[in-house]
């Protein structure tokens, strides 16, 4: 027998689907489940006989039956294929992270189109990443704990004993220099371990809509006093839009941009704020006349401990950093010396897929009706 027969056999798709070793569901375009493979019991739970005649929708979360499911539909009836991960229910009712690829499968001799669904079960290495990910930051949160620890007790001891001693000696001129030269570098020591700190420990997000320009002036407002006293010229145009973010982290971020944005405009200058929105996303930009930051600098400043400062701790871009990605956006930085530097800080709109939000085919729909 050669290969052209045994394909032809009746019983070889059937074979080959039942001998693979994840869930694999056929139906027909409406969802209509035509075979299902032994390994789904235990993927999943079901007999594949228990399933042949019920709708495919069973495998879906309540909120994925009004866009998701029936957009998965729709591609296929449009000869599309589908990959990608989503939220999957067993049959006890526990939900679980799939990757799931799609495949319309048209048989010309029959005059039929079926749908192939074919399902991974990633929730396990989604726990193992999601571990890998918080283990790390728990690691780097003891660091920084015992790093402070370590430090901010000698801190305080030593901060002590040189109030008492400077308070009991007949203070000269120079040793009142001496005295506030001590005093600002222990203060210096003790806000770079908050710092740490707070970038090993930041918080998860708590998201709420506001307003964009609500957000930007209250990062803006404690600044306004040192913009005024430095001759700089301020313009905040935001768009009269929401963002659902974490206010208070996000504040943090555009005021530690701010904060480098003032140290590069101490003989004055411009500083520009603005947003747009773009697609699924808003940019706020914040730009400034500054001094700029070297090329050969930038692919570095948000690394933490990387300063130009020659008394810059380099963490509080990378505090940045970490808030936006926090969020499910990134940070950027354009610059060129003597010109002026740009950030740009990206926020998703919506941070839900397209085919999770709206049915395909209303769009294609509104598209034809509109040529």
């Amino acid at each position: 027998m050669d290969l052209q027969e045994i394909t032809n056999s009746p019983n070889f798709p059937v074979e080959i689907l039942s001998s693979i070793q994840h869930p694999v569901i056929v139906t027909d375009l409406e969802g209509e489940i035509l075979f299902a493979n032994p390994v789904i019991h235990k993927v999943l739970g079901y007999d594949p006989d228990e399933l042949k005649g019920k709708s495919l929708s069973f495998l879906f979360t309540p909120e994925d039956l009004t866009y998701l499911y029936p957009n998965l539909l729709f591609l296929a009836r449009q000869n599309k294929s589908f990959e990608g991960e989503l939220m999957l229910m067993r049959k006890d009712g526990s939900r679980f992270f799939a990757f799931m690829v799609l495949r319309a499968c048209a048989d010309k001799d029959q005059g039929r189109t079926t749908i192939v669904f074919s399902i991974h079960d990633i929730d396990k290495l989604k726990q193992i990443e999601k571990a890998f990910r918080v283990n790390s930051f728990e690691d780097l949160a003891k660091v920084a704990d015992g790093i402070a620890h370590e430090i901010r007790n000698p801190l305080v001891g030593i901060g002590g004993l040189v109030n008492r001693l400077y308070k009991s000696c007949n203070a000269l001129h120079e040793h009142g220099k001496y005295y506030d030269f001590i005093i600002d570098n222990l203060n210096r020591i003790e806000t770079l371990i908050k710092k740490v700190e707070f970038f090993a420990r930041l918080p998860q997000p708590r998201f709420k809509v506001v307003p964009i320009r609500e957000l930007i002036n209250s990062a803006v407002e404690p600044y306004l006093g040192q913009i005024e006293k430095r001759n700089v010229d301020l313009k905040i145009s935001i768009e009269k839009s929401t963002l659902c973010v974490d206010a208070s982290l996000v504040a943090r971020a555009v005021s530690i941009i701010i904060e480098n944005t003032l140290d590069a405009l101490s003989e004055g200058g411009r500083i520009k704020i603005h947003s747009e929105m773009k697609e699924n996303q808003c940019i706020i930009y914040i730009r400034d006349t500054g001094s700029g930051i070297k090329p050969e600098d930038i692919p570095y400043i948000f690394n933490p401990f990387f300063s130009t400062k020659a008394d810059g701790t380099g963490i509080d871009l990378a505090v940045v950093k970490r808030i936006l990605e926090s969020h499910g956006g990134h940070v950027e930085v354009r610059s060129e010396p003597g010109k002026g530097t740009t950030f740009f800080l990206t926020f998703p709109l919506e941070r839900r897929r397209a085919i999770r939000i709206s049915r395909l085919e209303d769009a294609v729909q509104g598209m034809a009706t509109s040529k």
